[in-house]
């Protein structure tokens, strides 16, 4: 029972907070909010202190443990996943001095992070779950993520106590700098506390067998995935340093549902089971997620892949490879966002249908929605605050109407008050239907195309405005080149169309009249009027990767962050579109990239584009010339 000043607190704190952020601003209250959290911590005597920390499972190692210590009395614990110093604080704040327990997740993504929260917290009790390469870099490698987070052991007064995984030698060093009692836990034979029989097959949850030297005590929890076996043994470690016994550990982590995001079990009214996994995407995750899938037990697999948050270099390549190992395993394979198209050069012949991209969460919502029916087990796997594939759930009842691909908010899909609150791009098809022909073009007339005609898609924007600028040197290479084949350009509401032969081919030249970002749909519709297919098609673009007027072909691959090319790759379901990209680059300037593309070139930057735009058409020329008759 909370006693009368504290619960006046909580009213008064509820009350004022966002009053006094507005006021003081969130930087004036966070400070405010340590400085109180200070003072009061010292005198909290009855609580036991708990810190837990790793790369991965910390927020679920911590929702087990308050579910178990709950049975015991009174635990508070951090919010959702946030570590900060400020959420410490926060939490701190809400402990009154006749609670039992505090257990608080404490972040190392940078060095220095531990010295900030530890002198605050000063846990008795520390917990480090893994040590992985999530936020690691060249200057950060993960042997000093490993140095930062082993502080929390370090700091542990020798009537505490360390409770670590003995399966991770990174962790099991942590013991040689702690004066606490040490327990480990994991698979290894030599681990304190152990978990054998382990077994989760869907639609089966996480069962095993836990061993603590001659005790054995049977647990099935409410998790999916074997992978949670660490933080379930590291949360029971933690309750065994608190002084409950295994069964009343094994009682308490029966009694825990999944954390939002983490392997979250959702089935819909019309019986499609959603699989969450939608908080965060780390590379080295997605093997245990294919792991759950194949073992599954269901009369469909669809897997759903959102932003990778952790593949660094190179990847387009680690997107399409993640891409061959899903369609092993899936019936349906979906990826989502700016990356997506690169997975599209993993589609294997005859089963182009099992694997899709959308460049936006509405688009792959649509389709994933058109083709669902009852039974179907689907996982969510994406990082929530890049795509929110929470929304692809949700709207299986209608609920969405915010599509933002850009907020940036940490928080769940169904917390926010904007969920509907229209916003976002169209449906590509409703853009295919609305999109309005152009007042003083001439009727479009049906397309007759030759068996061999090659087709070259000069990308840019239609509206004047637009000349000049970096994003429509595409427009400007085959101006060139129908100015160099002595072709006549028409106009009709979708697209100037320049028809001719180039040494005895066929050629179109083509400049779709629509924006940039949408140009994928109307080129669709430009191409089902005729009879050649994507393979027959050359893109002509600009590419602010590549340095100002350098010029380089490839005949397929992603769209390397290019919304104009991304488009028309999802359009056709294909990357295999030859290109020939024009470098609009400017090496070591930091460049609003939308507002560069959109500015017209100075006069030095125009010299070197035009030197570029000769280039640029005598390498389309080439592909041309390259490309072999059809029988």
């Amino acid at each position: 029972m909370h006693s009368l000043p504290y619960r006046t607190f909580i009213r008064v704190r509820n009350a004022i907070g966002w009053r006094l952020r507005r006021v003081f601003g969130d930087h004036g209250v966070d400070a405010a909010m340590i400085a109180c959290a200070k003072c009061w911590r010292p005198l909290l005597k009855k609580p036991l202190f708990i810190g837990v920390t790793g790369s991965a499972g910390k927020t679920t190692t911590k929702e087990l443990l308050l579910g178990m210590l709950a049975h015991k009395g009174h635990a508070v614990g951090n919010d959702g996943s946030y570590s900060n110093i400020d959420k410490q604080a926060e939490a701190l704040l809400r402990l009154a001095p006749n609670h039992s327990f505090f257990v608080t997740e404490l972040s190392g993504h940078r060095p220095g992070e531990m010295d900030e929260n530890l002198p605050l917290v000063r846990p008795t009790i520390g917990i480090v779950t893994v040590v992985r390469d999530d936020h690691s870099s060249k200057d950060y490698p993960r042997e000093a993520i490993a140095k930062e987070k082993g502080k929390l052991i370090a700091s542990l007064p020798a009537t505490g106590t360390a409770v670590l995984n003995a399966d991770d030698e990174l962790v099991l060093a942590m013991a040689a700098k702690s004066t606490a009692k040490v327990i480990t836990y994991g698979l290894s034979p030599k681990a304190e506390l152990r978990a054998e029989n382990i077994s989760s097959v869907w639609p089966d949850r996480l069962q095993m067998t836990l061993v603590r030297g001659s005790e054995r005590v049977e647990l099935r929890t409410q998790l999916c995935g074997t992978h949670w076996v660490p933080s379930v043994l590291g949360a029971i470690g933690g309750g065994l340093a608190a002084g409950m016994t295994l069964v009343e550990c094994a009682t308490g982590v029966a009694s825990v549902p999944p954390f939002d995001g983490r392997m979250q079990a959702v089935t819909t009214p019309d019986g499609v089971t959603f699989i969450r996994d939608d908080f965060k995407a780390p590379l080295w995750t997605l093997d245990t997620c294919f792991e759950f899938m194949k073992s599954a037990q269901a009369k469909r697999k669809i897997i759903v892949f959102g932003e990778i948050s952790d593949a660094g270099h190179k990847k387009g390549a680690k997107y399409a490879k993640t891409a061959r190992l899903a369609q092993n395993i899936a019936d349906v394979t979906v990826f989502v966002g700016t990356w997506a198209s690169s997975a599209l050069k993993a589609r294997k012949p005859g089963e182009e249908d099992k694997l899709r991209a959308f460049s936006h969460a509405r688009d792959a919502t649509e389709y994933i929605k058109s083709i669902t029916r009852e039974g179907d087990l689907i996982l969510l796997k994406g990082t929530n605050r890049q795509d929110h594939l929470q929304r692809i759930l949700l709207a299986q009842s209608g609920k969405v109407a915010c599509w933002r691909q850009d907020c940036n908010r940490v928080s769940f899909c169904n917390e926010c008050p904007d969920l509907n609150k229209p916003s976002g791009a169209p449906l590509l098809l409703q853009q295919q239907n609305s999109e309005a022909p152009t007042p003083e073009a001439p009727p479009s007339s049906p397309q007759v195309s030759e068996p061999d005609l090659q087709v070259v898609v000069g990308l840019g924007n239609p509206e004047a405005k637009y000349a000049n600028t970096p994003h429509n040197v595409g427009y400007e290479v085959v101006d060139q080149l129908a100015a160099s084949l002595k072709l006549i350009w028409d106009a009709t509401p979708e697209a100037w169309i320049a028809r001719g032969s180039s040494k005895g081919r066929a050629v179109c030249l083509i400049k779709i009249r629509m924006p940039m970002n949408g140009i994928g749909t109307g080129l669709k519709q430009f191409s089902e009027r005729m009879t050649c297919s994507p393979e027959d098609y050359v893109l002509v673009y600009d590419d602010l990767d590549l340095p100002l007027g350098a010029v380089k072909t490839r005949l397929r691959g992603g769209a390397g962050g290019h919304r104009g090319v991304a488009s028309i790759l999802e359009a056709f379901q294909t990357d295999d579109i030859r290109r020939v990209k024009i470098g609009v680059g400017k090496a070591g300037e930091e460049l609003d990239r939308v507002s560069y593309v959109l500015t017209a070139f100075d006069a030095e930057c125009r010299s070197a584009i035009d030197l570029s735009i000769l280039t640029a058409e005598a390498r389309v020329v080439e592909l041309l010339e390259r490309q072999p008759k059809r029988e």
